[in-house]
C-alpha cells in the first residue's frame, strides 16, 4: 500500500491539523475529535489545530485557506462542499484532506468516486437517499400534492437534490416548486409568497438552511400550519415537522477515524473509501406534528425517533 510522509517536529505536537469549518458545525466537530481519539491520538497533547475562521463568505475562507496553507499543516479537515472546493483548489496536492458534510462528493468533482478517490481527498458524505424522503411523504403526509424545495442559489450540494427529489416527487404525482434564495430574508419572502400554495415545506443540506434558514422557515411553517420534511437534524430538533437525517457527530466520528489512518498509518486518502452513515435516523417533531394536525401514531413503528421540545 502506498504511503505519504508526514512532517514531525519533536520540539511541536506530532499532528498539525488544518480546520477548515465553514461556519462552525460543533456537533461534527467533536465527533471528529472524538473519532481522532478513539484511534489513539491524544488530541491535547498530540495535536495542534489551525483553525480557520468561522464564515461563510467564500472570500473569507479562501483568505483562511491560503492561511491554513501557510502553516504546513499535516491535514487538514474541511466542512461542507463549498468550503471543501476552496481547500482543494487552495491547498497542494500532497496534502491530505479529510471533508464532512458534503453531500455530493463525487457529483460535485471532488472526488472520483467513494471507492477511489483518485486524489488526496477522502470523507463522510451527509448524503441521504431519496427515496426515503418519497417513502416518508406516503406514510406521515400522504395527502400531499404540492411541495416547495428550498436551497440556496448556486450550492452544487443541494441543487443535486433538488433536482434529483423533484424527478422522484413527479413518478408520485407530486408537483415541486424550485425554491432557489440568495439569503435568508429572500429565502423568507418566498416562502410566505407560496405558504398557501403548497402542502409541504421541503429543506436541503445546504449552508442557508443549516445556518438560519431553516429556522427562518419552521415560523412560517407553524404560522401557516405547513408542515416541513426536513433535511437537517438540528432543524427539526428546532421545530421542522420531520424527515430522514443523517447524524453530524457520527459522520464527524467516522471522518475521525480516516484522519487516525493517514496520520497513524500514512495511507494515501485514496487508498480509503469515502463514506455515507450506514442508516439514516428517522426524526419527528412530536409538538409540531400535533400543531400541524398530523395523526401519527408513536406506536405504529418503531423506525421513528420521537423528538420532545423541552
Amino acid at each position: 500500500m502506498s504511503t505519504i510522509s508526514l512532517s514531525v517536529n519533536a520540539d511541536s505536537p506530532r499532528y498539525k491539523i488544518g480546520m477548515a469549518l465553514w461556519t462552525g458545525y460543533p456537533e461534527n466537530v467533536q465527533g471528529f475529535k472524538d473519532g481522532l481519539a478513539e484511534k489513539g491520538i491524544d488530541i491535547d497533547n498530540q495535536v495542534e489545530f489551525v483553525e480557520g475562521v468561522i464564515s461563510s463568505d467564500k472570500a473569507i475562507q479562501k483568505r483562511a485557506a491560503e492561511k491554513i496553507k501557510e502553516s504546513n499543516v499535516d491535514l487538514v479537515y474541511s466542512l461542507t462542499t463549498p468550503g471543501t472546493v476552496i481547500i482543494k483548489e487552495t491547498l497542494p496536492e500532497s496534502t491530505p484532506i479529510v471533508f464532512s458534510i458534503v453531500t455530493y462528493p463525487a457529483d460535485s468533482g471532488l472526488i472520483e468516486s467513494f471507492e477511489y478517490s483518485a486524489n488526496n481527498l477522502v470523507g463522510t458524505s451527509n448524503y441521504v437517499p431519496l427515496q426515503h424522503y418519497v417513502a416518508l411523504i406516503s406514510e406521515l403526509a400522504p395527502n400531499t400534492k404540492s411541495v416547495a424545495i428550498f436551497h440556496r442559489k448556486g450550492e452544487p450540494n443541494s441543487n443535486i437534490q433538488t433536482t434529483n427529489l423533484i424527478r422522484l416527487l413527479k413518478r408520485k404525482n407530486i408537483m415541486a416548486l424550485n425554491i432557489e434564495a440568495v439569503d435568508i430574508n429572500d429565502l423568507t419572502e418566498q416562502a410566505n409568497q407560496v405558504a398557501g400554495q403548497v402542502d409541504l415545506f421541503i429543506t436541503t443540506t445546504d449552508t442557508l438552511l443549516q445556518n438560519g434558514g431553516e429556522t427562518a422557515l419552521i415560523k412560517i411553517s407553524l404560522e401557516n400550519k405547513v408542515p416541513i420534511l426536513s433535511s437537517n437534524k438540528a432543524g427539526i430538533l428546532s421545530g421542522s415537522t420531520f424527515g430522514p437525517v443523517a447524524d453530524l457527530y457520527v459522520l464527524g466520528k467516522m471522518s475521525g477515524h480516516k484522519a487516525a489512518e493517514i496520520l497513524l498509518n500514512g495511507t494515501r486518502p485514496s487508498h480509503i473509501e469515502s463514506d455515507l452513515q450506514e442508516q439514516p435516523t428517522f426524526l419527528i417533531n412530536s409538538q409540531s406534528a400535533s400543531l400541524l394536525g398530523l395523526e401519527i401514531d408513536k406506536n405504529s413503528s418503531d423506525k421513528y425517533q420521537w423528538y420532545e421540545n423541552e
